[in-house]
């Protein structure tokens, strides 16, 4: 054969080759395009499955409000590839959802209080879908890496919502607002959970006559604000109360009216006192107040303003009363476990010096004795 001959028999098969070749690239780029995006699909589905079977967790296992809240917040966020997001909660009988969780949001980010009927909430609570929807600048908050977002994805929950800031508008998938449904669903369960047994911890912590703070709470209190006074340098104050001559009371007008005066006293001390201090009953006629970064001259006025304020107060039944006041005070963080033992005693003293009057610790020197036993307050 002819040496063109056999070149172009070569030259034909060379084509060929690489026609097969080519086709074979393509059958195996099509077939990694179909593996990448089976293999896309898998994690996301995984995804999604991880972050339903964490929320189902959260609501057999965790009866805190805030992990719950936080394990539904952070997980969708991720796969949703939000920027930042919060979770917002109705407040009871107001139409207004305050943020009780958030993620890549600044300290005092705006937007901490959204009315219901106002954007981004209006439009994805009354379609009760989730729905991207447009930031006003005005109620964007600010993000940890600086700058606002544009949109939010408002997945409604019920009685809260679920705002995942995003940097650009997106049209949600099928699957995308399947999932956040079953991430509403799941999360509308455990934050029922949770918010039954914070009502039930707080009916454990609270007396049931004066809705004040119980003598458990208390105590729980004045560890927390004793810790927080040694962490930050702080002075802190602590109150006793005791009602002059309430056995009279009970014995002349009954205990019902005795436990009458009790919360109406219980209210006076609440408007007396500042909104960060703690009232709390102590037991019996007795109430206590941990007066939170108060030195001793801020304590004595406090408690002589409330003297005053029981004094010119009439009670159920006409009655007119008093009250006697021991108060102890210090910045001495070695001192404050002596608080309470010491405004007892100067409360002994106020009672022993004549009644309806304050007296206030002397926390420089020595702890005094015991005061004589003296009765036990009354159970009403």
């Amino acid at each position: 054969m002819e040496p063109a001959g056999i070149l172009l028999i070569v030259s034909v098969l060379l084509v060929a080759a690489l026609m097969l070749l080519t086709l074979s690239l393509m059958r195996l780029r099509g077939t990694t395009r179909h593996m990448e995006a089976a293999l896309a699909d898998e994690t996301g589905a995984r995804d999604r499955a991880n972050l339903l079977l964490a929320l189902a967790s959260a609501v057999n296992s965790s009866l805190a409000l805030e992990e719950v809240l936080n394990v539904a917040l952070t997980h969708v966020g991720r796969i949703m590839g939000a920027v930042a997001g919060a979770m917002y909660l109705v407040r009871p009988g107001k139409a207004e959802l305050y943020r009780e969780a958030h993620y890549n949001l600044t300290t005092r980010a705006r937007g901490s209080l959204r009315k219901i009927d106002e954007e981004p909430l209006r439009s994805a609570l009354a379609a009760m879908r989730p729905l991207v929807v447009k930031l006003d600048e005005r109620s964007a908050p600010g993000l940890e890496l600086g700058g606002h977002p544009q949109h939010a994805l408002v997945a409604p929950i019920q009685r809260s919502g679920q705002l995942l800031y995003l940097n650009a508008w997106r049209e949600l998938t099928e699957d995308q607002a399947d999932l956040l449904n079953g991430v509403a669903s799941q999360a509308a369960i455990a934050i029922r959970h949770a918010q039954l047994f914070t009502a039930q911890e707080e009916n454990a912590l609270t007396d049931e006559l004066t809705k004040l703070s119980n003598r458990r709470a208390l105590a729980q209190r004045f560890l927390q604000e004793m810790q927080r006074a040694r962490r930050h340098h702080n002075s802190i104050a602590f109150m006793m109360v005791d009602i002059d001559h309430f056995k009279q009371v009970n014995d002349t007008y009954g205990h019902l009216n005795g436990d009458a005066v009790l919360a109406e006293l219980a209210q006076i001390l609440v408007s007396g006192a500042r909104e960060s201090d703690v009232c709390a009953r102590y037991g019996g006629e007795e109430f206590a107040l941990i007066l939170h970064e108060t030195t001793e001259s801020g304590a004595r006025v406090l408690a002589e303003r409330i003297r005053a304020k029981v004094a010119a107060a009439t009670f159920p039944g006409g009655l007119k009363l008093t009250i006697s006041v021991g108060v102890a005070a210090t910045h001495e963080a070695a001192l404050f476990t002596q608080l309470i033992d010491r405004a007892d005693q100067a409360l002994y003293a106020a009672k022993q010096g004549g009644r309806n009057q304050v007296r206030v610790a002397d926390m420089t020197g020595p702890a005094p004795k015991p005061h004589p036993a003296r009765p036990e307050p009354e159970a009403v």
